[in-house]
């Protein structure tokens, strides 16, 4: 076992006391903190659900800002229920911006949620996944609840190894668990590491070893029409950001980002992105520090699938009207060279 293995071990080898849980599930957000627009948009999303089973939401960002401050005090008088801020535990709170790992970072603003629940369910959400149906959430809830499910999500893992084992796991994005469940295990199992199963070893990410080990028949994955999930948006941006030189945002996550800044943005923070003219710019000129791969086929079905999903989740409440024609006016340069 690695140093820093046997360190997260140990500094996470049990949960503190447990709060008394209430029926019904707790909003855990993890967040980045240096992209506020994505808490504005997560709370603008789950702003639009029903709150029948709703106990509380707890915002957990990986790094506290005056922005991210900000955006909750705001949102917070017109909320249903108790919206709160948690800041992560110390050392974490100095240690992770210093480790600038996305993964580390979600695994342990989990356990700060969970630590902090008082509902007999969380619900994980994910900051670039859009609902487009209003009681969703608490019908999810319902059903974990009436299945007597440990875990319920709507994806399933993206891993052959697992799939080449028979193993079928659900994805973390607005995975709801059961809070018992969860303080079942240890709570260093739940942050990714490298781990064995079945005699075999395996790099298991956010809460998918204890999944692995548990029964399957309490697990359960159930797609919905009503979901819409940018995957890899936050992993896109930090790679951005350690990049040297030129970029290729070859599935378009960075104009996604900007696209979202210049629509949903209400406090003022320096995100560090090309302007969307510069954006466009790098469809052409190689040297544009963020450029765009040739309109191949399989590009042009990317760009597709990008803008197909823009579009809807565009037609969503928290849009403001003007918004939906702006962004066809925006892009028409990448629609154009994506025909």
């Amino acid at each position: 076992m690695s140093v820093l293995r046997r360190y997260w071990t140990s500094r996470f080898d049990q949960w503190g006391s447990r709060p008394e849980q209430r029926p019904g599930y707790t909003l855990l957000v993890p967040v980045p903190g240096d992209l506020p627009v994505f808490l504005e948009l997560a709370l603008q999303v789950l702003g639009t659900q029903g709150a029948r089973g709703r106990v509380e939401t707890l915002v957990i960002p990986d790094v506290v800002t005056p922005a991210m401050d900000a955006v909750v005090a705001r949102h917070q008088a017109d909320w249903a229920g108790p919206l709160e801020l948690l800041r992560l535990p110390y050392p974490e709170r100095v240690l992770l911006p210093r480790m600038r790992n996305p993964a580390r970072n979600h695994g342990v603003q989990l356990l700060t949620g969970v630590s902090r629940t008082r509902a007999r369910y969380i619900v994980l959400h994910d900051a670039d996944l859009f609902l487009l149906s209003p009681d969703l959430l608490d019908e999810r809830v319902a059903l974990a609840d009436r299945e007597d499910l440990d875990v319920l999500g709507v994806d399933p893992v993206w891993d052959g190894w697992f799939a080449e084992r028979g193993v079928h796991l659900a994805a973390t994005w607005e995975m709801i668990a059961r809070t018992d469940w969860l303080r079942s295990f240890p709570p260093s199992m739940h942050i990714g590491h490298d781990g064995e199963y079945d005699g075999e070893k395996h790099t298991f990410d956010t809460c998918l070893h204890p999944q692995a080990v548990s029964d399957p028949a309490r697990r359960e994955v159930v797609r919905s029409d009503d979901v819409v999930h940018f995957n890899y948006v936050i992993s896109t941006y930090r790679h951005f950001q350690r990049a040297r030189g030129g970029f290729v945002d070859d599935q378009f996550r960075l104009l996604l980002i900007r696209l979202f800044v210049d629509i949903f943005a209400r406090e003022e923070f320096d995100y560090g992105l090309p302007s969307l003219s510069e954006l466009a710019e790098g469809l052409h000129d190689a040297q544009a520090p963020v450029t765009y791969p040739a309109a191949d086929g399989t590009v042009r079905e990317s760009y597709a699938g990008f803008r197909g999903k823009l579009d809807r989740i565009l037609q969503g409440p928290w849009t403001p009207p003007a918004s939906r024609s702006a962004v066809s006016e925006q892009l028409q340069a990448f629609d154009r060279y994506y025909a």
